[in-house]
């Protein structure tokens, strides 16, 4: 009898994740608009941005060896339980118009340490909760949680935030973590990489070492985690002048750029939709992980000297292939890896990835300083399409090997 993806667990776990994107949507769009509404500074917006970000950079590496050693269901709905409270208290703390910009900035960074071991531990948990040959599905359902969400709440969240103001955000947010967690105590599994842990008893840097030798010892999990280090630096080339671009050209404005944003939410929306609905057969999803990467860089760097209806056209198609990209790799890379290690490697990937997307953010704002636009991104996309060449092809075998399995 085939399993159904939609177990107890399953489904516990995609709604849990609804409620809270709902409210985290909705916060961090009151967030960004706040700061720069009350300083007038964009560099204290810049700053307000970067400080969210350093947990990103040290905190995964210790954090993975934790999140391996102890229950992850509990660290899950605990994370919530707590983020719930200290959004009750700092809701009646802004409930008068309260605003200090220190205040906030650890406000930023409790949220964001929060966010770095809330993802981690979801990401090595979501795969225990899949039935047994579903895992593509259960992705698919996963990637279309967020674009969902966000197409729906940023426009509820910015009418909320306009009428009622920040506090009034953080209320609903505290509410909304709370019945997520309600919901996350009923999950039931039997977790087996916390029994291994207490079997090996292994010191805290042993762990560490650990999951450092076991990536260096996998080398298409290491080829795949190095190439992600130069795409997502190279997707920060669009991210940071997409929108300068736009304010800079004559024939575009923001209303365009508004939309051609959406067209490329609407195509990941799209393209979670196609997961769901067929499987991929396995010995093809390298073949078809490698057309993407390729396609990706490709579109990318050209998107920025095409007309108006074709950015359109190509950001839908983006969108897309991102969402194959993820649910390629986060189904092939998490099912893979034991699940005793897979906090400390989704934890290395998290660091990687995030050192990467901040050199292509802090480069291409540098260079956009000097030459146009579009050759910036063309360059950036060009760097990633080697990276694409010299990792992803020559490890072709090894990679082939994690994503051409039965799962």
């Amino acid at each position: 009898m085939k399993n159904s993806l939609w177990s107890k667990n399953f489904t516990i776990i995609t709604w849990g994740t609804v409620i809270s994107a709902i409210g985290g949507v909705g916060l961090n769009f009151a967030l960004s608009v706040l700061i720069y509404d009350k300083t007038s500074s964009t560099m204290l917006t810049a700053i307000f941005a970067s400080v969210s970000m350093i947990p990103n950079f040290v905190l995964p590496l210790f954090i993975g060896p934790l999140i391996d050693r102890f229950p992850r269901r509990k660290i899950i709905y605990f994370s919530d339980f707590l983020m719930s409270t200290i959004f009750f208290i700092i809701a009646y703390i802004t409930r008068d118009g309260f605003f200090d910009y220190t205040f906030y900035l650890f406000v930023s960074l409790l949220v964001s340490i929060n966010g770095v071991i809330y993802s981690i531990t979801y990401e090595s948990f979501f795969p225990e909760l899949i039935p047994e040959g579903q895992i593509q599905k259960g992705y698919a359902v996963s990637s279309l949680i967020y674009p969902t969400v966000n197409t729906i709440m940023f426009p509820i969240a910015a009418l909320i935030f306009e009428q009622y103001g920040v506090s009034f955000i953080f209320l609903i947010e505290a509410i909304l973590l709370f019945i997520a967690a309600c919901f996350e105590t009923q999950i039931r599994i039997d977790e087996k990489s916390v029994q291994h842990h207490k079997s090996q008893l292994t010191s805290f840097k042993g762990m560490i070492k650990e999951g450092i030798d076991y990536l260096k010892s996998e080398q298409g999990i290491l080829s795949v985690f190095v190439f992600f280090f130069f795409l997502q630096m190279a997707g920060q080339a669009i991210d940071v002048l997409l929108y300068p671009f736009f304010e800079n050209s004559p024939n575009l404005d923001v209303k365009q750029y508004a939309l051609l944003v959406s067209f490329a939410t609407a195509g990941r929306m799209f393209g979670g939709m196609l997961h769901y609905v067929s499987k991929i057969k396995a010995e093809k999803r390298f073949m078809i992980a490698a057309i993407v990467y390729f396609s990706l860089n490709f579109l990318n760097g050209s998107l920025l000297f095409l007309n108006y209806i074709s950015m359109l056209i190509i950001q839908f198609i983006i969108g897309i292939l991102s969402i194959n990209s993820y649910n390629i790799r986060m189904s092939a890379v998490q099912s893979y890896v034991p699940t005793e290690k897979r906090g400390r490697v989704n934890g290395i990937f998290h660091i990687m990835t995030t050192i990467g997307m901040l050199i292509g953010r802090l480069l291409s704002g540098y260079l956009g300083e000097l030459f146009d636009y579009q050759y910036i991104v063309l360059g950036m996309n060009i760097m990633s399409l080697l990276a694409f060449v010299f990792i992803v092809l020559k490890n072709r075998v090894s990679i082939a090997q994690v994503y051409n399995r039965k799962i």
